[in-house]
């Protein structure tokens, strides 16, 4: 079977339903061309169709769960760190040993870095799976 035979039998098995006068696409007959070899989890909910390579599949269920959970656990994270004012009042002794120490150890530590609240539900669900 050549490439043209192979669409034109992917377009054979496209499906429609009638919505009023029109013909709507029911199905995608070419989802799947594009996946690897492996293990795929699927979850499909309104308006968003999320798609994972499963390399566990003995603990799909744990990973399913976590990633269902996944916006829940970013509230919570949220919540959480939530902001705080960027100006605290530091004592002079505080501050005098802050300076002290970028004077020591460089301009590198002028600013702080944090792992984005992604980053850390990613983390998580990730211990969730080992």
């Amino acid at each position: 079977m050549n490439a043209a035979m192979r669409i034109y039998d992917k377009m054979n098995k496209q499906l429609y339903r009638k919505v009023g006068r029109k013909y709507v696409p029911e199905t995608d007959p070419y989802a799947l061309d594009g996946l690897r070899e492996g293990w795929w989890l699927v979850k499909v909910s309104s308006g968003c169709t999320s798609i994972r390579q499963q390399v566990y599949p003995s603990k799909a269920e744990i990973s399913a769960a976590a990633k269902d959970k996944e916006d829940e656990l970013l509230q919570i994270i949220r919540e959480a760190s939530e902001a705080k004012p960027a100006k605290i009042p530091i004592s002079p002794e505080a501050l005098a040993d802050w300076q002290a120490f970028i004077a020591k150890h460089g301009d590198e530590f002028t600013s702080l870095q944090f792992p984005s609240m992604q980053e850390n539900a990613e983390k998580i669900i990730e211990a969730l799976l080992k």
